[in-house]
């Protein structure tokens, strides 16, 4: 009973971090696409320009008991406020729960408890998967920033896109492959007495999976003699392949979709969200998201540019993104043959030009029915 109170104050506790964090994040969205400050001047009124008392800048409550109302002019708040407070609060709490709770990546650093209780108990006092949360609870915050700002503002912020890829690449270097399960591979190998690259080539084969780490995969497998496991190389590798691999991505996609409208139909945006989760998560699930993704945004972004209106699409990329990095022990199984083998790796590159042409002829087609936009 003690153990579940003490689990219960741990996720509260992480909840009101989420929050307050969350606030700092609507502070972003507003300032950062005008180019303000994020430090002065202090949180004040749009409408009347005085400043917030620290009473009234308490996250979630503070929108309720005040109304949604500025307590000096009563000009409205946005509820978009609240919501973004509310979603990092309970993004935190799923992140360390999934995580490190349930262990849903199967690190071998979290498997030596027999329930989640004990995991999430014992792992209080462990810097190890505090730092797997910080990691991926740093790419949620990028996530929200990027996408409410493309939805507010039709455009991320350099700013957001620049330290975003330079944190994600931080993080590669600090944590390579296959941190935190390093202590757990190599005992692994010792004991079958392969090398690193022997028993990652198996992966290409589709052989026995091993232990994941940070980043779901390295750059390649088998890996070449310069980059080999656990060294600063070989995560900078592997954070750059997938900020190369969002920004190809979502470039291709930008290129033929405004080429086949005619117009500057789609912004960078969806690329610099991309490329922001490349550096954090590697190329592979990237490329798995933005597929994933894409389905339902191109569907969303044809809507709206039938109707005359600016084509974005991020909000599916980052459920996608979330998708895909929360349940990245499920969707490779179904791609470690894939990604690694150079003829199938080729043939899925060569699907995906063709589907960029399909969708290019359907936009032409579209576009004879798409209404003229009034001056």
């Amino acid at each position: 009973m003690i153990a579940v109170v003490w689990i219960v104050f741990l996720l509260v506790m992480l909840f009101v971090l989420g929050s307050t964090v969350g606030s700092f994040l609507n502070v972003c969205i507003v300032r950062l696409p005008q180019g303000r400050s994020l430090i002065r001047p202090a949180s004040s009124c749009g409408q009347c320009g005085k400043p917030i008392r620290i009473q009234d800048n308490i996250p979630l409550l503070s929108y309720w008991l005040l109304r949604g109302r500025c307590r000096a002019c009563g000009a409205t708040f946005s509820m978009r406020y609240f919501w973004i407070e509310l979603l990092t609060g309970l993004l935190f709490v799923l992140i360390y729960y999934l995580e490190i709770g349930r262990n849903v990546h199967h690190f071998q650093l979290l498997a030596w408890y027999e329930n989640d209780y004990s995991s999430l108990l014992m792992d209080m006092f462990r810097p190890g998967p505090w730092l797997v949360f910080s990691v991926h609870a740093l790419l949620s915050c990028f996530l929200i920033v990027a996408t409410m700002t493309s939805y507010e503002e039709h455009k991320v912020p350099r700013s957001v896109t620049l330290w975003g890829v330079l944190l994600g690449l931080l993080a590669a270097v600090l944590f390579p492959w296959p941190w935190p399960d390093e202590a757990a591979i190599r005992y692994q190998l010792s004991a079958i007495g392969q090398t690193p690259s022997a028993t990652l080539g198996r992966i290409a084969d589709g052989g026995q999976r091993i232990a994941a780490g940070l980043y779901p995969w390295p750059i390649w497998a088998p890996l070449p003699d310069w980059l080999p496991p656990n060294s600063r190389r070989l995560g900078l590798a592997t954070g750059l392949a997938g900020v190369l691999a969002g920004a190809i991505l979502m470039g291709m996609v930008r290129l033929a979709f405004n080429f086949a409208a005619g117009a500057a139909a789609v912004g960078w945006d969806e690329t610099s969200l991309l490329m922001i989760a490349g550096g954090f998560l590697g190329w592979q699930p990237i490329v798995v998201a933005g597929l994933l993704g894409l389905i339902p945004g191109l569907i969303a972004a044809m809507r709206q540019w039938m109707m005359g209106k600016r084509v974005a699409f991020s909000l599916w990329l980052a459920l996608a993104v979330a998708g895909v990095w929360l349940g990245w022990y499920w969707f490779s199984p179904l791609v470690q043959g894939l990604f690694f083998n150079p003829t199938r790796l080729s043939l899925l590159l060569a699907g995906w030009v063709v589907s960029l042409i399909v969708l290019g002829g359907c936009l032409r087609r579209a576009a004879i029915a798409r209404p003229t936009p009034r001056p």
